[in-house]
């Protein structure tokens, strides 16, 4: 019961992480961008989550088309990567909304009506392949980088919730609009399927932090191996599947992994934290087999 009651405060102070990340970066706040736009002349005339979207600057930037120096959105991606870097996933995990619109909207449905898509299919070869195809299609055929945005759709929500204006929903909004609040999103466990599919700056920020968690100095989190009694807490509550139980182990996969730390707040032995240091992850996973008592594996295979 403790645990829970920490969990569901843990939910809340996420909650206001990501209400804050609409106040930044949606309109008709935006502050980031407008902030941003007193500094630098060259800002949108109307600022919102479009004009500043990764999708756009990251392809400029892996397609070799770049990006222009002292701009916002330059300073967006800059930020962009430094944060990931120090601090792991640190926009999909505290100031993405789209991606925290359909996680806090799923815990209203009930489990039996949940598609649990991390049982039978890994998201990591989806998740990249989707990236790959993201960044080569501009060499093909052109760019799918707005074809299928989440974070646009929201903004829409928005404007029609603000203004009643949800603008013009052609064949391809409706779709995503359709794939990301349903399919993905409220009926899939977790909330976040699109996020772990379809989200190129969700995998790009999974690459980053994958590598940078290899140093002491950065941000990770850690497992104190010596705590674990792998009784699969963090795997109920983590949103994205990157922890799962599988035959008495736990395995963590870093590459879709958002570190909005629900694991952390779960766990009833403190086993997981967050900060610099070691990871504490061997080869990824863990194995109950190293860690427990014979009666403690009893009960927990039970």
């Amino acid at each position: 019961m403790i645990e829970i009651k920490r969990s569901n405060k843990f939910l809340i102070k996420r909650g206001l992480w990501y209400l804050l990340g609409i106040i930044l970066f949606y309109a008709p706040f935006a502050l980031y961008e407008k902030l941003l736009g007193k500094l630098i002349p060259n800002a949108a005339n109307s600022p919102d989550i479009h004009s500043i979207c990764l999708r756009i600057p990251l392809l400029y930037l892996f397609t070799g088309k770049g990006i222009q120096f002292m701009s916002v959105v330059f300073i967006t991606v800059v930020l962009f990567f430094i944060l990931t870097f120090f601090f792991g996933a640190f926009y999909c995990g505290r100031l993405c909304a789209a991606g925290a619109f359909t996680e806090y909207l799923s815990r209203l449905v009930p489990e039996k009506f949940k598609i649990n898509w991390y049982n039978t299919i890994n998201p990591i070869p989806i998740r990249y392949g989707f990236l790959a195809g993201y960044l080569i299609t501009p060499f093909l055929a052109g760019s799918i980088a707005c074809a299928f945005c989440n974070l646009s759709f929201l903004q829409r929500l928005m404007n029609g919730g603000f203004w009643g204006n949800f603008g013009f929903l052609g064949s391809t909004t409706i779709v995503t609009g359709f794939l990301w609040l349903f399919v993905f999103g409220i009926f899939t466990k977790g909330g976040r399927g699109y996020c772990n599919f379809m989200c190129p700056v969700g995998a790009i920020q999974g690459i980053v932090q994958s590598i940078s968690s290899k140093f002491g100095f950065t941000f990770k989190l850690k497992l104190s191996r010596e705590k674990c009694v792998s009784c699969g807490s963090c795997v109920k509550t983590c949103p994205m599947g990157s922890l799962q139980k599988k035959n008495g182990e736990i395995t963590y996969e870093i590459l879709n992994c958002i570190t909005c730390r629900q694991c952390e707040a779960t766990c009833p032995k403190n086993a997981i934290s967050y900060g610099i240091g070691d990871s504490g992850w061997r080869s990824g996973n863990i194995n109950d087999s190293d860690t427990l008592t014979p009666e403690i594996r009893r009960v927990v295979n039970e």
